[in-house]
């Protein structure tokens, strides 16, 4: 009688087991079914944040490019309507549109626009040969109480040539955080301005003004004033 039941038993624990083991296979199934689908989930939500972020990027870029091009344009047409002519002064439309383009710029287009003014001589006029020579012709374009926050003006060559802003007027302008690097600002002014935070590295600033100026953790590294 002893064997009988010890072999019942055996086998009654043998099939516990295997039917164990069958609950949790059955079981397991479904959950890794769920966190492949969650971690499957989670990869395509993140590319497609991934790529919306991308587009509104390109959206963003593309979108500055065409407000850029549209005051090139303005300009052009406003030179040839003479709006740009000494007697058109104090050159309200060309102003205007500026300050319109100005507001929707981030900070490389308005760094960029600054060397398209210079080189149009819209800026920066008068400049005589002295650093220190009083201007005799009002800028056509006023650089005034306008937002540079955070931007950036440098130099392509370093200390070979240094980025020409000489005698350009910055007066009550909001210059927070601004970098010049390797810049000719001889006779510039930031008359008024807030330059807190700026860094004028390895820059000339003979004959700059600051009467009135924020200067608070201002750096003026390697630069003569």
């Amino acid at each position: 009688m002893t064997q009988p039941i010890k072999q019942r038993s055996n086998r009654w624990f043998r099939l516990t087991l295997s039917e164990l083991l069958s609950l949790l296979y059955t079981a397991a199934i479904p959950i890794a079914v769920g966190i492949y689908t969650g971690v499957t989930n989670d990869q395509k939500t993140r590319a497609a944040n991934e790529r919306r972020q991308f587009e509104l990027k390109q959206a963003e870029e593309m979108r500055q490019r065409q407000i850029y091009d549209k005051f090139i344009d303005d300009i052009y047409q406003l030179y040839k309507d003479d709006e740009l002519n000494e007697s058109a002064h104090p050159w309200a439309f060309p102003n205007a549109r500026y300050r319109a383009a100005h507001r929707q710029w981030d900070v490389t287009r308005k760094r960029d626009i600054i060397q398209f003014l210079k080189e149009k001589e819209l800026i920066e006029r008068g400049c005589g040969n002295s650093d220190c020579e009083v201007k005799k012709l009002n800028d056509i374009i006023h650089q005034n109480a306008l937002n540079f926050d955070h931007g950036h003006f440098k130099s392509e060559t370093g200390n070979l040539n240094l980025l020409d802003l000489k005698c350009i007027i910055f007066d009550q302008a909001s210059m927070i955080d601004a970098a010049f690097e390797h810049t000719d600002l001889n006779g510039a002014s930031f008359i008024g301005s807030r330059l807190n935070g700026v860094k004028f590295d390895n820059s000339s600033l003979s004959c700059s003004l600051f009467n009135g100026t924020e200067l608070d953790e201002a750096d003026f590294k390697d630069s003569n004033l």
